[in-house]
Protein backbone atom coordinates (compact mmCIF):
# COMPACT_ATOMS: atom_id res chain seq x y z
CA UNK A 1 0.00 0.00 0.00
CA UNK A 2 1.31 3.15 -0.91
CA UNK A 3 2.10 5.81 1.35
CA UNK A 4 -0.04 9.20 0.48
CA UNK A 5 1.86 12.26 0.08
CA UNK A 6 1.96 14.47 2.92
CA UNK A 7 0.04 17.78 3.00
CA UNK A 8 1.37 20.90 1.21
CA UNK A 9 1.13 24.23 3.39
CA UNK A 10 -0.97 26.71 1.74
CA UNK A 11 0.69 29.82 0.64
CA UNK A 12 -0.62 32.20 3.55
CA UNK A 13 0.64 29.82 6.18
CA UNK A 14 4.12 29.60 4.52
CA UNK A 15 4.47 33.34 4.21
CA UNK A 16 4.05 34.11 8.20
CA UNK A 17 6.32 31.05 8.85
CA UNK A 18 8.68 32.40 6.88
CA UNK A 19 8.05 36.16 8.67
CA UNK A 20 8.53 34.55 11.77
CA UNK A 21 12.12 33.30 11.22
CA UNK A 22 14.97 35.62 11.69
CA UNK A 23 16.96 37.33 8.94
CA UNK A 24 20.13 35.40 8.29
CA UNK A 25 23.09 36.41 9.76
CA UNK A 26 25.54 39.56 8.60
CA UNK A 27 28.38 37.28 8.56
CA UNK A 28 30.88 40.16 6.97
CA UNK A 29 29.00 42.84 8.52
CA UNK A 30 26.95 45.44 7.25
CA UNK A 31 27.39 48.89 6.53
CA UNK A 32 24.68 51.32 8.11
CA UNK A 33 23.59 54.67 6.29
CA UNK A 34 22.88 56.58 9.55
CA UNK A 35 19.52 57.07 9.17
CA UNK A 36 17.07 55.01 11.23
CA UNK A 37 14.41 55.04 8.58
CA UNK A 38 16.59 53.81 5.95
CA UNK A 39 18.47 51.67 8.23
CA UNK A 40 15.34 49.75 9.61
CA UNK A 41 14.25 48.78 6.54
CA UNK A 42 17.40 46.75 5.36
CA UNK A 43 18.29 43.20 6.04
CA UNK A 44 18.03 42.73 9.95
CA UNK A 45 17.54 46.40 10.56
CA UNK A 46 21.37 46.78 10.36
CA UNK A 47 22.26 48.44 7.34
CA UNK A 48 23.76 47.33 3.80
CA UNK A 49 25.01 43.76 3.89
CA UNK A 50 28.33 43.75 3.46
CA UNK A 51 29.55 40.83 1.33
CA UNK A 52 26.40 40.60 -1.02
CA UNK A 53 25.24 41.47 -3.95
CA UNK A 54 23.25 44.54 -4.48
CA UNK A 55 21.32 45.79 -7.67
CA UNK A 56 20.91 49.59 -8.43
CA UNK A 57 18.78 50.95 -11.38
CA UNK A 58 16.90 53.38 -12.80
CA UNK A 59 13.99 54.21 -15.24
CA UNK A 60 13.49 55.88 -18.77
CA UNK A 61 16.74 57.84 -19.95
CA UNK A 62 18.56 57.31 -16.88
CA UNK A 63 18.39 53.18 -17.52
CA UNK A 64 20.20 53.61 -20.50
CA UNK A 65 22.55 56.68 -19.29
CA UNK A 66 23.32 54.92 -15.92
CA UNK A 67 24.38 57.99 -13.84
CA UNK A 68 21.57 58.06 -11.18
CA UNK A 69 22.67 54.54 -10.50
CA UNK A 70 26.34 55.17 -10.53
CA UNK A 71 26.27 58.24 -8.55
CA UNK A 72 23.67 56.66 -5.66
CA UNK A 73 26.58 53.73 -6.05
CA UNK A 74 29.22 56.15 -5.56
CA UNK A 75 27.98 56.86 -2.15
CA UNK A 76 27.31 53.68 -1.09
CA UNK A 77 30.77 52.70 -1.71
CA UNK A 78 32.34 56.24 -0.10
CA UNK A 79 30.71 54.63 3.06
CA UNK A 80 33.04 51.71 2.66
CA UNK A 81 35.65 51.00 5.82
CA UNK A 82 39.56 50.86 4.93
CA UNK A 83 41.39 51.66 1.79
CA UNK A 84 41.02 49.00 -0.62
CA UNK A 85 40.50 49.06 -4.30
CA UNK A 86 37.46 49.41 -5.57
CA UNK A 87 36.96 47.49 -9.22
CA UNK A 88 34.09 49.10 -11.54
CA UNK A 89 33.35 46.87 -14.68
CA UNK A 90 31.60 48.08 -17.62
CA UNK A 91 31.14 47.69 -21.59
CA UNK A 92 31.49 51.24 -21.97
CA UNK A 93 33.73 53.85 -21.88
CA UNK A 94 31.90 56.94 -20.40
CA UNK A 95 32.18 57.02 -16.67
CA UNK A 96 34.64 60.17 -15.92
CA UNK A 97 35.93 59.07 -12.60
CA UNK A 98 37.50 62.77 -11.15
CA UNK A 99 33.15 63.26 -11.15
CA UNK A 100 32.54 60.63 -8.03
CA UNK A 101 34.66 63.30 -5.86
CA UNK A 102 31.04 65.19 -5.65
CA UNK A 103 29.51 62.06 -4.34
CA UNK A 104 32.49 61.32 -1.60
CA UNK A 105 34.02 58.72 -3.76
CA UNK A 106 38.28 58.57 -4.31
CA UNK A 107 38.41 57.95 -7.90
CA UNK A 108 42.13 57.09 -6.82
CA UNK A 109 40.61 53.65 -5.37
CA UNK A 110 39.16 52.52 -8.93
CA UNK A 111 39.99 50.27 -10.82
CA UNK A 112 38.53 50.82 -14.10
CA UNK A 113 37.40 47.21 -16.15
CA UNK A 114 36.39 47.81 -20.01
CA UNK A 115 34.29 44.31 -20.93
CA UNK A 116 32.51 43.28 -24.29
CA UNK A 117 29.28 43.55 -22.19
CA UNK A 118 27.04 40.84 -21.64
CA UNK A 119 28.36 37.51 -20.04
CA UNK A 120 32.00 38.76 -19.78
CA UNK A 121 30.63 41.42 -17.54
CA UNK A 122 29.19 38.92 -15.50
CA UNK A 123 32.06 36.24 -15.24
CA UNK A 124 34.86 39.62 -15.16
CA UNK A 125 32.86 40.61 -12.18
CA UNK A 126 32.76 36.99 -10.37
CA UNK A 127 35.96 36.56 -11.13
CA UNK A 128 36.92 40.13 -9.29
CA UNK A 129 34.57 38.62 -6.32
CA UNK A 130 36.38 35.79 -5.91
CA UNK A 131 39.66 37.40 -5.83
CA UNK A 132 38.99 38.51 -2.58
CA UNK A 133 41.00 41.57 -2.95
CA UNK A 134 38.76 44.12 -3.25
CA UNK A 135 36.67 46.13 -1.08
CA UNK A 136 33.66 45.72 -3.75
CA UNK A 137 33.12 45.05 -7.26
CA UNK A 138 30.71 47.04 -9.38
CA UNK A 139 29.48 46.15 -12.76
CA UNK A 140 27.18 47.42 -15.59
CA UNK A 141 25.10 45.26 -16.92
CA UNK A 142 21.43 44.48 -18.53
CA UNK A 143 20.16 40.94 -18.65
CA UNK A 144 21.33 39.19 -15.20
CA UNK A 145 20.25 35.67 -16.02
CA UNK A 146 18.81 33.17 -12.84
CA UNK A 147 22.05 30.96 -12.61
CA UNK A 148 24.53 34.21 -12.72
CA UNK A 149 22.75 36.00 -10.47
CA UNK A 150 23.39 33.04 -7.78
CA UNK A 151 27.11 32.65 -8.74
CA UNK A 152 27.84 36.58 -8.45
CA UNK A 153 25.95 36.37 -4.65
CA UNK A 154 27.73 33.03 -4.10
CA UNK A 155 31.13 34.67 -4.95
CA UNK A 156 30.46 37.58 -2.41
CA UNK A 157 30.16 35.33 0.34
CA UNK A 158 32.73 33.01 0.02
CA UNK A 159 35.17 35.97 -0.28
CA UNK A 160 33.31 38.78 2.07
CA UNK A 161 33.55 41.30 -1.22
CA UNK A 162 30.61 43.32 -1.56
CA UNK A 163 29.12 43.91 -5.23
CA UNK A 164 27.10 46.33 -7.30
CA UNK A 165 25.11 45.34 -10.08
CA UNK A 166 23.97 48.59 -11.93
CA UNK A 167 21.18 47.64 -14.39
CA UNK A 168 21.70 49.89 -17.54
CA UNK A 169 20.45 49.72 -20.91
CA UNK A 170 22.48 50.95 -23.41
CA UNK A 171 19.88 52.24 -26.53
CA UNK A 172 17.18 52.17 -24.88
CA UNK A 173 16.67 48.38 -25.26
CA UNK A 174 15.53 47.14 -21.82
CA UNK A 175 13.03 43.89 -22.32
CA UNK A 176 11.16 42.21 -18.95
CA UNK A 177 13.33 40.66 -16.39
CA UNK A 178 13.34 37.24 -15.08
CA UNK A 179 11.20 36.39 -12.13
CA UNK A 180 13.93 35.03 -10.41
CA UNK A 181 16.09 37.93 -10.88
CA UNK A 182 15.48 39.58 -7.28
CA UNK A 183 16.33 36.50 -5.19
CA UNK A 184 19.44 36.97 -6.72
CA UNK A 185 20.45 39.96 -5.21
CA UNK A 186 20.34 40.90 -1.17
CA UNK A 187 18.95 44.58 -1.96
CA UNK A 188 17.51 46.16 -4.89
CA UNK A 189 17.03 50.08 -5.38
CA UNK A 190 15.40 52.14 -7.79
CA UNK A 191 16.83 55.79 -8.54
CA UNK A 192 14.62 58.69 -9.86
CA UNK A 193 15.72 62.33 -10.13
CA UNK A 194 13.74 64.84 -7.97
CA UNK A 195 13.02 68.72 -7.78
CA UNK A 196 15.32 70.47 -5.69
CA UNK A 197 14.52 73.32 -3.36
CA UNK A 198 16.09 76.77 -4.91
CA UNK A 199 19.00 78.41 -3.68
CA UNK A 200 18.63 81.84 -4.09
CA UNK A 201 18.39 82.77 -7.82
CA UNK A 202 20.31 78.79 -8.41
CA UNK A 203 18.73 75.08 -7.73
CA UNK A 204 19.77 74.10 -4.45
CA UNK A 205 21.38 70.46 -3.56
CA UNK A 206 20.76 67.78 -5.63
CA UNK A 207 17.77 65.65 -4.56
CA UNK A 208 16.92 61.51 -5.32
CA UNK A 209 14.09 59.59 -5.08
CA UNK A 210 15.07 56.29 -3.72
CA UNK A 211 13.09 53.12 -3.38
CA UNK A 212 14.56 50.36 -1.60
CA UNK A 213 12.02 47.53 -3.97
CA UNK A 214 13.39 44.67 -2.26
CA UNK A 215 15.32 43.60 0.82
CA UNK A 216 15.47 40.05 1.69
CA UNK A 217 15.13 39.81 5.87
CA UNK A 218 13.76 43.48 5.40
CA UNK A 219 11.26 45.29 4.29
CA UNK A 220 10.52 47.72 1.03
CA UNK A 221 11.03 51.48 1.68
CA UNK A 222 11.02 54.93 0.08
CA UNK A 223 12.70 58.33 0.39
CA UNK A 224 13.40 61.81 -0.85
CA UNK A 225 17.30 62.12 -0.14
CA UNK A 226 19.34 65.51 -0.79
CA UNK A 227 22.88 65.59 -1.46
CA UNK A 228 24.90 67.18 1.63
CA UNK A 229 28.11 69.57 1.53
CA UNK A 230 30.12 67.38 4.44
CA UNK A 231 31.51 69.29 7.43
CA UNK A 232 35.04 70.34 8.37
CA UNK A 233 36.40 68.93 5.07
CA UNK A 234 34.25 65.74 5.17
CA UNK A 235 32.85 64.06 1.95
CA UNK A 236 29.76 64.66 0.35
CA UNK A 237 27.01 62.14 2.17
CA UNK A 238 23.34 61.38 1.22
CA UNK A 239 20.56 62.30 3.75
CA UNK A 240 17.11 61.79 4.00
CA UNK A 241 14.65 64.80 3.77
CA UNK A 242 11.66 62.88 3.83
CA UNK A 243 9.92 59.42 3.90
CA UNK A 244 7.96 60.16 0.45
CA UNK A 245 4.59 59.46 1.88
CA UNK A 246 5.40 62.34 4.10
CA UNK A 247 6.70 64.85 0.83
CA UNK A 248 3.77 63.80 -1.06
CA UNK A 249 1.34 65.10 2.61
CA UNK A 250 3.63 68.07 2.64
CA UNK A 251 2.63 69.32 -1.47
CA UNK A 252 -0.63 68.63 -1.03
CA UNK A 253 -0.85 70.81 2.12
CA UNK A 254 0.90 73.58 0.49
CA UNK A 255 -1.16 73.54 -3.10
Amino acid sequence: MSTPPAPRMPNAGLAALRARLPPPPHGHGALAFGDARVDACLPGGAGLPLGQMHEIGADGLEAETGTLAAAFTACWLARLPGARPIAWIAPGLDLYPPGLRAYGLDPARLLLVHSSGGSQTLAAMEAALRGGALAAVVAEAGRLPRLAGRRLHLACLDSGVTGFLLRRWPHGVKPGTGAGDAAAASTRWRIAAAPSLPQGRGPGPVRWQVDLTHARGGRPGAWLMQLEPGEHDAPPALRVVAGVADAAAAIRRSA
